[in-house]
Order: C-alpha cells, then structure tokens, then sequence
C-alpha cells in the first residue's frame, strides 16, 4: 500500500517506527504487536493502523528503514578510509539493534513468502551497494570476485551480530576486528 503522508504525517510515521524498532530491539518478537507499539507511541491502535495496517506491514516497513539507513553508511564511503569508516558504522548499527531486525526478518523468510522475498531484495541490494564500494577501493578484481566479496563482508557483518546477541563477551575488540576483517576482504590488504 502506497500513502502519501503530509510532512507532519511522515513525521509521526517515523516516530511509530523508531518506537517500533526499540520495541522490538528490546522486548523481541514476541512482544512486537501493533496494540503495544500503539500503547508505547501515545496513539490509538485504529491510528496506527492508517500507517501500518498489520503488524506485518509494520515490520516490513521498519526493515525498509533500517536497511536505508546501513546503505547511507556504505554509501558514504568512496575510498579505503570511507570502508573502514563504514566498517565500523556497520558493525556498530548491526550490533546494537539492526541486528535483531535483520535477524528477524531472515527468521521469517524461512516460514513466509513475503519475508523470504524482501529478505532477497535487501540482501541482493546490499551486496550490490558493497560491490559498488569494493570496486573503488579495489577496481582490478572481477565482478564474480566482488560479489563473492560482498557476501563475505555481510557474513561478518551477520555473524558479529549473532554472537554480540547471543551473550558475546567484549563487544569492543569484537567490533574493532570484524571491521578490520571487512576492510581486509574487501581490499585484501
């Protein structure tokens, strides 16, 4: 469903959407219901559902949101810095919450055609965008290298924020040398 909202309506749309996405970072999956991310946003569920009509619609849109946001990172980086950079920025949004949206949104491409299909155009996008990269700071490699690269760097990226959820001690020196290994596979210095 395409919905042209007024600025004060795009406004209120992403203040539902952030609510949303620290309900589900916090809470999980479980507690992730539009009665209670209506409740904690301040609004009647009948207006959420004018933004989001399901819960499903919801948490498509919330993973369209943090997936814009982690391109705007990769985005920004146009040289070996810029990687390690947005290395960092990654591995850091990864591990403090687009982790667990991510992570749910790959749980339900296993059982729903309709996550299992933006599950596949989120990560065919990424891996796009990241090749776009790697061909900057490494312009001799081909195509079929760069992709496979790409898939490398977005398993760190998965895995990092695997095991930082799943109780990983020392968060710091596990970022620090997930971006490293980033930069080392995209550059292979």
């Amino acid at each position: 469903m395409t919905t042209s909202f007024s600025d004060r309506g795009a406004a209120r749309r992403d203040a539902v959407l952030a609510v949303a996405r620290e309900l589900l970072v916090e809470e999980g999956f479980d507690q992730f219901v539009l009665r209670r991310v209506a409740a904690k946003a301040g609004m009647k569920l009948g207006n959420l559902q004018y933004y989001f009509a399901t819960r499903d619609d919801l948490l498509e849109a919330l993973i369209r949101a943090e997936f814009e946001h982690d391109l705007a990172a990769v985005r920004r980086a146009t040289n070996v810095d810029g990687l390690t950079e947005a290395a960092r920025a990654l591995v850091r949004n990864w591990t403090t919450g687009a982790g667990t949206v991510f992570g749910t949104m790959s749980l339900l491409a296993y059982h729903h055609t309709r996550f299992r299909e933006l599950n596949h155009e989120i990560y065919e996008a990424f891996y796009s965008e990241l090749g776009v990269l790697i061909r900057r700071v490494s312009p001799d490699l081909p195509d079929q290298e760069i992709r496979m690269r790409a898939r490398l760097i977005t398993s760190v990226l998965d895995g990092v924020a695997m095991q930082i959820h799943a109780g990983a001690t020392n968060h710091t020196t596990l970022t620090k040398r997930a971006a490293t290994l980033v930069t080392t596979i995209a550059t292979d210095r």
